[in-house]
């Protein structure tokens, strides 16, 4: 059984998904805009009561999004593994849009007035999100609408602004399924990789004044 924890939302979850079939056989979600540490016990509790803690993988949504959220999830993935010995491995959240749609594009607001736009084809983000002014955002927009290729956003602002963007939300259920189709080589090698969120760009460092 796999699990799946997606928590760079305030609308976060984790699901299981039989490994074989892909099939989602449970998920809970579960809402909190600050603290996803005091509530994703109880749910997590249940997950593992469910699978009777017998995991072949945990997946874990490394964001862009919260960065409280994507760290609690991080966290408690990485204490399920140490705990039950199933692997780990980190997957963007922006390949965990709730969608029946494989091949989309998805924006965001990446603050200090810049924005960001990702492609994911096939259901693998296919670059990092490019970084854009509003105005690069627009025309980023003009020309996915003419290739007629749907746009999302986890920003419901961002969807009331712009007509054709849909708003959705990553999902420790679509998550769950991307990982269930990963082959054993590339969970091999996503699971040595360093698990950390997945930031638009450098962290923003500032030294205390004297």
């Amino acid at each position: 059984m796999i699990l799946a924890i997606e928590s760079s939302v305030p609308e976060a979850g984790l699901a299981l998904c039989d490994g074989g079939t892909g099939e989602v056989v449970w998920r809970r979600e579960f809402s909190s805009q600050r603290a996803h540490n005091a509530v994703i016990f109880d749910p997590l509790r249940e997950a593992l009561d469910r699978c009777d803690r017998k995991l072949e993988l945990i997946a874990v949504g490394r964001g862009p999004g919260s960065y409280g959220g994507v760290r609690v999830g991080i966290a408690v993935a990485n204490g399920l593994s140490l705990a039950l010995g199933a692997p780990v491995l980190g997957l963007s959240s922006l390949e965990a849009m709730e969608t029946e749609a494989e091949t989309y594009a998805v924006i965001g607001d990446a603050r200090r007035q810049t924005w960001f736009v990702a492609r994911v084809e096939d259901g693998r983000l296919v670059a990092e999100p490019e970084l854009v002014t509003r105005e690069g955002l627009v025309e980023h927009l003009t020309l996915l609408d003419r290739r007629g290729i749907p746009v999302f956003t986890a920003d419901a602002a961002l969807a009331e602004a712009h007509a054709g963007v849909n708003f959705t939300a990553p999902s420790a259920a679509r998550l769950a399924r991307r990982a269930a189709v990963l082959g054993e080589g590339e969970r091999n090698t996503l699971a040595g990789n360093p698990l950390e969120p997945h930031y638009l760009r450098a962290p923003y460092i500032t030294t205390p004044k004297s």
